[in-house]
């Protein structure tokens, strides 16, 4: 599993919890963190962060899963499937 990106970002209870819904979500985090940082605070603060990533982490889950292309990365199944790949705007 890949390391969690800037784990002081979430603090160690959720950056913790990050990391027990495995290896995907810490994927997810990461992209989400490197991405749109300003809004990965702004779901932190809100406290919505955790539901967000978890919401997330199944409908990646569920495209991979329905989806056989082995031909194609995982970004390319999600985008095939209309997923979003970056994080809601609180707004």
């Amino acid at each position: 599993m890949e390391a969690l990106y800037k784990r002081e970002l979430y603090g160690e209870t959720m950056a913790l919890a990050i990391e027990a819904k495995g290896s995907t979500a810490v994927s997810i985090a990461n992209r989400w963190a490197l991405g749109w940082p300003d809004r990965v605070r702004a779901l932190l603060a809100a406290g919505v962060y955790g539901e967000c990533l978890e919401r997330q982490t199944e409908t990646e889950k569920d495209a991979l899963a329905e989806t056989y292309a082995p031909h194609l990365s995982t970004i390319e199944v999600l985008q095939l499937n209309e997923v979003s790949l970056y994080p809601p705007f609180l707004g």
